[in-house]
């Protein structure tokens, strides 16, 4: 069993450390959706949009659940994560206040869902998402790449364009990407408290 270590540096801020749990007991070819899952109070992600920056945040975790504030370019509002029975689960305005599989309990290459549209996509729709790497690589702004993430293909069923939802383990979405590059990239994570306290 391996457990691999993700340091991450950019500019003058440090990422914290963040270890990929041991592979669940499936096999070394499946994921649990909560590997991805931060589930810490104050965890900050700040993200490269174009020439803007945009910023996801746990307001509070009580009892196992995340109260999240976002802002991504145009798109502002507020989420509840939470997991369940290995499962991420998000509940949002911006996805019609339909409680979302962000990604399922298990997970393996070639594993699909039907959802509401991601708030990349701008929510409401039905999308398409398929699992389509376990080991996928995503090079950050400052040059420095993480790797063992987890890449999802999105496809709206009305039809349009794709992006992928680049994933790192204990630290969540890094990146997304879209027909014309990359949307937005992680440029500094903030680890947050610490357990299970608001």
């Amino acid at each position: 069993m391996k457990v691999w270590l993700v340091l991450l540096c950019l500019s003058s801020v440090a990422f914290a450390q963040v270890a990929r749990p041991p592979t669940s007991a499936t096999s070394e070819a499946s994921r649990l959706g909560a590997e991805y899952f931060v589930q810490r109070a104050g965890a900050q992600w700040t993200y490269q949009l174009g020439k803007g920056k945009g910023r996801v945040s746990i307001v509070s975790f009580l009892d196992w659940r995340a109260q999240v504030s976002l802002s991504l370019g145009k798109t502002s509002g507020s989420a509840a994560w939470r997991v369940k029975e290995g499962a991420w689960l998000e509940r949002s305005g911006l996805r019609g206040e339909h409680e979302a599989v962000v990604l399922p309990g298990v997970m393996s290459r070639g594993t699909r869902w039907l959802e509401v549209a991601s708030i990349e996509r701008g929510g409401f729709k039905p999308s398409s998402f398929e699992v389509v790497a376990l080991e996928a690589q995503v090079e950050l702004p400052n040059g420095m790449v993480v790797d063992h993430c987890l890449a999802v293909l999105e496809v709206p069923d009305a039809g349009g364009e794709a992006y992928t939802h680049y994933y790192a383990p204990s630290l969540g979405k890094v990146a997304v990407q879209g027909p014309d590059g990359w949307v937005y990239r992680l440029v500094e994570f903030r680890g947050g408290g610490r357990g299970h306290s608001e």
